[in-house]
């Protein structure tokens, strides 16, 4: 079983197109700031943290769009499972660093490039404490080394975007988050969807959408020991998901 169960996917589509979520949802994209993107790419590389209401609007762009769908899936699939021995790009950039589902992007990544560069840098800094911390954990746990080059990357501040106005504050940038979480709030007020309100990124919804969360770490920790049972694990996978 899965840990996000379809037929709570569609009931929480279908309470928040009644009720004009998803139309509040573009609302907040549409108050975001605008800026000025080289379009290099180097910026996606991370499963970036999104909202419920931001999962379900990207599974409807998906379902209207199999071709987009069926490049995406196997890719997700991958990043989650070789997260910790492969740093891979977003499963959402096609191979000329466009993204393939741009009109239903996340808040995150919006908001790239919006930053303070000594916010940004500081951020920066927490999150590399915190992968080397969860190298640690895993280690002692199961026995298992993540990749220095995994814990390490880094997506450095972005020197190349401008911003129309002024680069956002925290409290500004939060703002925007609330306003998304009211949403998911929402929702999640209505008991229709049996998983837990915490903080996903985008792969973590997709995976708990395709397997139980439980059964996929599993795996992930298991079969990332030994290349050759890892890929045959992924493959396994790919043609029973897709």
């Amino acid at each position: 079983m899965t840990s996000i169960k379809r037929v709570d996917t569609l009931n929480c589509i279908d309470y928040a197109d009644k009720n004009k979520l998803f139309c509040k949802l573009n609302e907040v994209y549409k108050s975001l700031p605008s800026g000025n993107c080289s379009g290099c790419g180097n910026c996606c590389m991370e499963s970036v943290g999104i909202n419920l209401i931001e999962f379900l609007n990207i599974l409807i762009y998906l379902d209207k769009n199999e071709e987009i769908r069926n490049e995406c899936m196997p890719k997700i699939i991958d990043y989650y499972f070789l997260e910790y021995v492969k740093k891979n790009a977003c499963p959402f950039k096609d191979k000329d660093n466009r993204c393939m589902i741009y009109e239903v992007r996340p808040l995150n990544c919006r908001l790239f490039g919006h930053w303070k560069k000594e916010d940004y840098n500081s951020n920066l800094e927490n999150i590399t404490r915190k992968n080397r911390d969860y190298k640690k954990l895993i280690k002692s746990k199961y026995g298992f080394d993540i990749k220095d080059e995994v814990v390490n990357y880094r997506i450095n501040y972005c020197e190349l975007f401008t911003p129309e106005k002024n680069y956002l504050d925290k409290s500004k940038r939060l703002s925007f988050s609330d306003e998304l979480m009211v949403l998911d709030s929402k929702i999640y007020s209505k008991g229709i969807i049996d998983i837990e309100f915490r903080d996903r990124g985008i792969v973590e919804y997709f995976i708990e959408y395709l397997l139980s969360l439980e059964v996929a770490y599993n795996i992930k920790i298991k079969v990332s020991k030994d290349e050759k049972v890892r890929m045959r694990a992924i493959n396994r996978l790919k043609k029973i998901i897709l």
